[in-house]
């Protein structure tokens, strides 16, 4: 293995082009340039370990998300858990220190607030990139969410539905909240990336979602 140094711009490309959690750089770049899999039994046997280590942590973590979100959220569209510590209002930095953040159980929860205080902290991109950021068949962000779901195609409406849409708090925007926690860490760190968050942030994500 090699390695090199990369202009900022070129960091952020590679991170929006993230597929799956736990992709590294090299496989991102393989695929975008259509090269084939390197061939490394070891490194396949860790990443094996990895990828079932994270499956079992996520399927725990889903389990006991939604015990307790059939208890604070009964609907899929309400944001009863809405609340934003208001010293990290306006900072994802500060809003990582928060005992607030820190202590709050359920992932998802997580993702909103980050989301939100991503929204205050700086408009313009996040909107920008919220348009950007979607997954191969479907969007992860929208506005106007009550009119979609009042449309006569049953069939979008059915795929909407099945997402679990939820409004990010205070912010004119949903997001779909039936993706595994690997996704949403995608889903955050394209955002993030997207909007010119240093790196030593972005990178905070696997241990703070």
């Amino acid at each position: 293995m090699k390695k090199i140094e990369i202009e900022d711009d070129l960091y952020k490309y590679i991170l929006a082009n993230i597929e799956a959690f736990g992709e590294t750089p090299s496989q991102i770049l393989r695929r975008l340039l259509s090269l084939p899999d390197a061939v490394n039994s070891s490194e396949i046997s860790e990443n094996i370990q990895d990828e079932i280590a994270t499956i079992e942590t996520t399927s725990v973590q889903q389990t006991v998300s939604a015990v307790e979100q059939k208890e604070i959220a009964p609907s899929i569209y309400s944001t009863s858990h809405s609340s934003l510590p208001e010293s990290a209002a306006h900072s994802v930095a500060a809003l990582f220190a928060e005992q607030t953040f820190k202590k709050e159980p359920i992932v998802t929860n997580k993702f909103k607030m980050m989301l939100t205080t991503m929204y205050h902290e700086n408009r313009a991109a996040f909107i920008a990139a919220a348009n950007t950021t979607k997954g191969r068949t479907r969007d992860y962000f929208g506005q106007n969410l009550s009119t979609l779901l009042e449309s006569d195609n049953e069939e979008e409406v059915a795929l909407l539905k099945a997402s679990k849409p939820r409004d990010i708090p205070n912010t004119p925007f949903w997001v779909i909240t039936n993706a595994n926690t690997g996704r949403k860490r995608i889903i955050l760190t394209q955002m993030m990336a997207s909007m010119g968050y240093p790196h030593h942030l972005i990178e905070r994500i696997k241990d703070e979602i």
